[in-house]
C-alpha cells in the first residue's frame, strides 16, 4: 500500500471516528433530555463536556498557522487551554477519582497530561511530515524555474 494513501486513510478514518463520537454524544444529550432524571441530565451534562474540550483543544489550534512564533510557544498556547478545561471538566463530572483520596486524584491527573503529550506527540509528527513534504515539493518546484 502507497505510503501516502496509509497516512491519508489514517486522517481520514480518525475524522470519521471524530464525527462519529460527537453525533453519538449529540443524541445521548437528546435522549439525556427526553428521559430526564439523574442519568439523562447526566448525558446531557457530558455532551456539554464534550463540546467544552473540544473547543477548549480546537480554537487554540489556529496557532498553528501563526509563522511567527517558535514551535514550543504555539504548542504550549494550542495545548494547556484544552487541558485545562478538560482537568476542570473531569473534576466536575467526576472523572476523576476525588474519593479514593489525594494520590488516586493526582495519578489520574498524571495519566491524563500522558496521554495529551502522546497525542500531541504523534500530532506533531504528522505535522511534521506533511511539512517536509511541502518544503520538498517547493524545492522541486523552485528547481524547476530556476532551471536545474
Amino acid at each position: 500500500m502507497n505510503h501516502t494513501i496509509g497516512k491519508t486513510m489514517a486522517v481520514y478514518t480518525a475524522t470519521g471516528i471524530g464525527i462519529a463520537a460527537f453525533l453519538a454524544m449529540a443524541f445521548s444529550a437528546v435522549a439525556g433530555l427526553a428521559m430526564g432524571g439523574e442519568t439523562g441530565a447526566m448525558l446531557v451534562k457530558q455532551f456539554g463536556v464534550v463540546l467544552l474540550c473540544g473547543i477548549g483543544y480546537g480554537a487554540p489550534a489556529v496557532v498553528w498557522t501563526n509563522d511567527r512564533l517558535a514551535t514550543w510557544a504555539k504548542a504550549l498556547i494550542a495545548l494547556v487551554p484544552g487541558t485545562l478545561m478538560y482537568t476542570a471538566a473531569a473534576w466536575w463530572m467526576g472523572w476523576i477519582p476525588r474519593q479514593y483520596g489525594a494520590s488516586a486524584v493526582v495519578w489520574s491527573i498524571v495519566a491524563m497530561l500522558a496521554c495529551t503529550a502522546v497525542i500531541s506527540a504523534i500530532c506533531g509528527f504528522v505535522f511534521r511530515g506533511n511539512v517536509r513534504k511541502m518544503n520538498a515539493q517547493l524545492k522541486r518546484r523552485q528547481a524547476r524555474r530556476d532551471g536545474r
